[in-house]
């Protein structure tokens, strides 16, 4: 009604007027009126970060973390209202330089569009999975369109499809970084990789790279997140092919850098010389999609296999066999021994022209838990700002990992400095030295 009709001049007059209702503190009518007239949503950003899904394990555990940051303007979202609250309650308690977050209750159920939220902040983060059930779509339009970064801790990979087919377009026109899949162990094997690769140097031409991705540590529960997304994906409805494609999160790829047949790079079990018997690695899959979608986003050309060695699993049982109780607590969050006592350890191998790079990144704490947590939470203090240096210089807007608009170098100096990740690191010059 208020644009109909209007001519030219008049309709000057009332943008002049939308422009002059954001002193309406960021009201609906006044985000309403500017998505009826088709401009830009941008509201005031009084806020650094939104944590959606803050009520969940993973997203106490990564409020906690958020809550110990200082100078954090930051709110936590979620669907109810009271769940928020006693988070609240339980940030002051435990104190902090940033312990007093805002509450935001949002639905994702198509009632109320978020960009009435959203738009508040620099970035906003989501744990709320299994995110092609939960309404994610929902929060990565709104950024995507709205030029606000987005970080998630997604697994589904036809659900990361869609959004990449959706949005990347309209993330690049708006600017926004949406990075899909935070948390373990992608996150890791995102970083790993291509510390590894970086160890190589520069490629030049159509050199091609091997990498070795070999999960060797998890201890630690199966959060509820990863079962309820493993029951999703059992229900959900995609193309048959997407399933053995290798690149199916990089539709867009250069056909020159598609040089993988098998979504793991090989099969199990197999012997790998010099390194033994190497077995599937259950979160394998799901990070071979995505790290593609890294090493092709930067141009790389990389042979990619994912495993984890034969002594993995026998390490995690008799980890959990000493836990009492850790074995019903598998779905449910982990008892602080569980939380503190776990560990994690995974190598990365990169190979090119008779030269190797390892690098064996490892870390305390129960890696689907603490280092999906914080691995969020770090991603977000990141795209809203708060770490110097992190985004690689000339990033622009788009579907992303982490680790294709991420500098890895950086970002493993934040994650060492908060006390998430070690690394070591060693070339095939450093193994000669040995033998001599």
């Amino acid at each position: 009604i208020l644009a109909q009709g209007l001519g030219p001049e008049d309709r000057i007059k009332l943008k002049r007027l939308a422009f002059a209702s954001a002193s309406m503190q960021r009201s609906l009518c006044h985000v309403t009126l500017w998505a009826f007239l088709g401009w830009s949503v941008h509201a005031e950003q009084d806020l650094d970060l939104i944590l959606y899904g803050a009520d969940g394990c993973v997203g106490h555990f990564a409020a906690s973390h958020l809550a110990q940051q200082s100078g954090l303007r930051w709110a936590i979202a979620g669907r109810t209202e009271a769940h928020l609250r006693e988070l609240v309650d339980e940030l002051a308690k435990e104190g902090g330089n940033s312990s007093k977050p805002e509450v935001i209750v949002a639905s994702l159920d198509g009632k109320v569009d978020p960009k009435t939220w959203v738009t508040r902040a620099k970035a906003v983060i989501s744990a709320a999975g299994p995110f092609s059930a939960h309404g994610g779509e929902l929060v990565v339009r709104a950024c995507a369109e709205s030029g606000v970064n987005y970080a998630d801790t997604s697994d589904e990979f036809y659900w990361q499809r869609r959004m990449v087919d959706g949005y990347d377009a309209a993330a690049q026109k708006s600017g926004a970084k949406v990075v899909l899949a935070t948390g373990f162990c992608v996150l890791a094997g995102d970083l790993g990789s291509q510390l590894a690769l970086g160890g190589l140097g520069a490629a030049h031409g159509s050199d091609e790279a091997s990498l070795d991705a070999w999960l060797e540590t998890y201890n630690g529960g199966l959060s509820a997140g990863v079962l309820n997304t493993m029951h999703a994906m059992k229900n959900a409805s995609y193309p048959k092919e997407w399933n053995t494609d290798p690149y199916v999160l990089a539709p867009k790829a250069d056909v020159a850098l598609r040089v993988d047949t098998e979504v793991e790079g090989m099969r199990y079990p197999s012997y790998v010389s010099g390194e033994g018997l190497i077995v599937s690695n259950i979160f394998g899959p799901y990070d071979a999609r995505l790290l593609r979608r890294t090493f092709t986003q930067l141009g790389q050309k990389v042979h990619l296999r994912v495993g984890a060695s034969s002594g993995m699993y026998p390490r995690w049982t008799a980890f959990l066999a000493e836990h009492p109780g850790s074995w019903s607590q598998l779905a449910k969050c982990p008892s602080p021994t569980l939380y503190k006592d776990g560990a994690w350890a995974y190598r990365f191998k990169a190979s090119r022209n008779g030269r190797s790079h390892t690098v064996l990144l490892s870390g305390s704490g129960d890696p689907g838990y603490r280092f999906t947590a914080l691995g969020l939470a770090e991603t977000g203090l990141c795209l809203a700002g708060k770490t110097p240096g992190c985004l690689k210089d000339g990033s622009h807007g788009g579907v992303y990992t982490t680790m294709s608009t991420m500098d890895a170098a950086r970002f493993l100096n934040r994650l060492k400095s908060v006390d998430l990740i070690k690394a070591e690191t060693w070339s095939s010059e450093d193994e000669a030295e040995l033998v001599v």
